[in-house]
Formats: C-alpha cells, sequence, structure tokens
C-alpha cells in the first residue's frame, strides 16, 4: 500500500478528513461493517471515526502509513462498540431497519446476488479470524502491516491466518475457494 499524496502529515484536519474519505472512506467502511454487520451502524461508526481523526490528527506523525492508523482507530472504534451495552440495545433496531432495507431494495431490485458462500463464511469467522482474512484479502495487507494495525505478533497473525484458512474450508467447497 502507497500514500495518494507524499506527505499526509502536512494536511490540515479538513484536508486530512476529506482525502481519507476520498481514498478510503469505502475500505473503512468495509471494515466496520465486517465487525457489527449492520449498515446502520456502520454509518454511524464511520462517522464516529471521522471525528476520532479529526480531533487526534495532530498525533498522527507519519511513521505509519495513514491508512494502517486510520484502520487501526476503526478497528478500536468497533471493538469499544461491540464492548458497550449500547451495542445490545441496538441489535433489535438495526435489525428492523436491515430488513426493512432489504424489503424495498427487493422491490427494485432482488438485491445483487446475495453475499456469495465465501464473504459469508468469512463474516461467520470469530473475530480475530475474519479481522486477518479480511484485512489480507480485501486490503492485501501484509502479515507485518495486519500485525501493525491489530497489535499482535506477526507469529499471532499467521496462526490466526491459519485458523481461519482451516474454519473456512469446513464451511466452503473446495471449487469456490482455495486457499494457499
Amino acid at each position: 500500500m502507497t500514500e495518494d499524496t507524499n506527505n499526509t502529515t502536512n494536511l490540515t484536519r479538513d484536508q486530512a478528513i476529506e482525502f481519507i474519505m476520498d481514498h478510503y472512506g469505502e475500505a473503512v467502511k468495509r471494515i466496520i461493517y465486517s465487525y457489527v454487520k449492520s449498515h446502520h451502524t456502520t454509518d454511524d461508526l464511520f462517522q464516529e471515526v471521522l471525528i476520532l481523526i479529526y480531533r487526534k490528527w495532530e498525533k498522527y506523525d507519519g511513521r505509519s502509513q495513514l491508512i494502517t492508523w486510520v484502520i487501526r482507530i476503526a478497528i478500536n472504534r468497533c471493538k469499544d462498540y461491540l464492548r458497550s451495552p449500547l451495542h445490545r440495545i441496538k441489535l433489535v433496531k438495526d435489525h428492523w431497519l436491515d430488513q426493512k432495507d432489504y424489503q424495498d431494495a427487493e422491490v427494485t431490485v432482488i438485491q445483487q446476488e446475495q453475499w456469495d458462500e465465501i464473504a459469508e463464511a468469512i463474516l461467520n469467522l470469530p473475530i480475530k479470524n475474519r479481522e486477518v482474512m479480511i484485512l489480507m484479502f480485501q486490503h492485501n495487507m501484509s502479515l507485518k502491516e495486519i500485525a501493525e494495525v491489530t497489535g499482535a505478533p506477526v507469529s499471532t497473525i499467521k496462526t490466526r491466518m491459519q485458523r481461519a484458512k482451516s474454519l473456512l474450508k469446513k464451511h466452503v467447497s473446495e471449487e469456490e475457494w482455495t486457499l494457499e
């Protein structure tokens, strides 16, 4: 992964937020969704992540890539949310809203094709295995980058990846998914 600008540490807070939204917004939303599995909650947490980045912008020193720093903030916010009592209360509400959205989308188009078997299997992995798979395969991060983002040693990331592959092989046919 490379930065799309020469020196993001020299951006103002407003420029940084605009840059992050333009270049990394969808990737960050996908990561958030992989944790919370709700479009409504994803949007709320994405806004919170942007606010956190805005507040903490002066602390970004450029030692890591901007995307790594942003993803780390997003993952930490997701983990905080999932530990909070608010999460349990919002589950019922969000489930109802997601069902309503699905029915509305079904009227106009029978929703693109539902998650294929692999995506569904990945989303059903335990969170530590899921995050490793998503960061590696969806965001093309190296083991070292994943270790930096998650705060876990590279050896732990390797173990989580092996465990995730093992779990996926049980749920997805070999013709659909070959993991090397």
